[in-house]
């Protein structure tokens, strides 16, 4: 029920419904997770506006509704913002290249590069992901904003099954690219670029996004081996050198 302020006046009607038992300083959410309702010492409900983070979602875990940590997935959202795979957030990027993921080891067959030009374009005057560049040992990959995508240089219709490993096709009004090791890029045409990596890759990723460790601690580590003083220092640190301009 949602939400859940709107139907219940105590404790013990929450439970019946929910078939848990609250005490007093528990609290239950809503099934869309924007309500948090936590059970007083007199039995009534104090119920507060929700959400989950950035690198959360809304599901069930062991029958119970809350703001579960998705695994695996790295954000960088429009205005420079970057989540890594480990949850560690910030940024307000410049405008510039700047790798995102990569697999460390590049003598691997499903070794792959991300890097995303980012730019502030259009009347917003924000920066955001304009053209997202993907990298594989046979091919490489460019999309543009508008779904404009170049498989070795040449333009694409899609969907399209660049290889036995790798296609592109179109998803949730954006282009994804999908590399059968267990990577995707999911760029929108707001210029958010979304990079979901399966357990298979676990603390064998470097640049931007983080080694996918499941240790937030080490996210703000830098190519060097020093530690930055926060994310916009990593992505930075992570610049793309053959993208850079001015020939600097």
């Amino acid at each position: 029920v949602d939400p859940i302020s709107g139907f219940f006046s105590h404790c013990f009607a929450v439970t019946n419904l929910l078939g848990i038992s609250l005490q007093a300083g528990e609290s239950v959410i809503s099934s869309t997770c924007s309500e948090k309702c936590t059970c007083q010492a007199s039995g009534g409900l104090v119920c507060k506006p929700h959400r989950c983070l950035v690198q959360e979602i809304c599901a069930l875990q062991e029958g119970v509704r809350s703001c579960v940590k998705q695994k695996g997935r790295c954000i960088l959202l429009p205005g420079g913002q970057l989540t890594s795979f480990d949850g560690a957030s910030g940024g307000d990027l410049p405008s510039g290249a700047y790798e995102l993921a990569s697999l460390c080891n590049s003598s691997t067959p499903s070794w792959f590069r991300l890097v995303v030009e980012v730019r502030a374009c259009g009347d917003e005057g924000r920066t955001a992901g304009t053209t997202a560049y993907i990298f594989f040992q046979d091919a490489f990959i460019a999309v543009k904003r508008s779904k404009e995508t170049w498989v070795n240089g040449r333009s694409m219709q899609l969907p399209a099954k660049v290889s036995d490993a790798v296609s592109v096709s179109e998803s949730q009004g954006g282009v994804a690219v999908v590399q059968a090791s267990g990577v995707q890029v999911l760029f929108s045409p707001r210029g958010q670029v979304t990079v979901r990596v399966g357990e298979s890759l676990a603390n064998k990723l470097c640049a931007s996004c983080g080694n996918f460790n499941d240790d937030i601690s080490d996210d703000l580590r830098l190519p060097g081996g020093g530690f930055a003083r926060n994310i916009t220092e990593v992505v930075s640190a992570w610049k793309a050198g053959d993208f850079s301009g001015c020939g600097i």
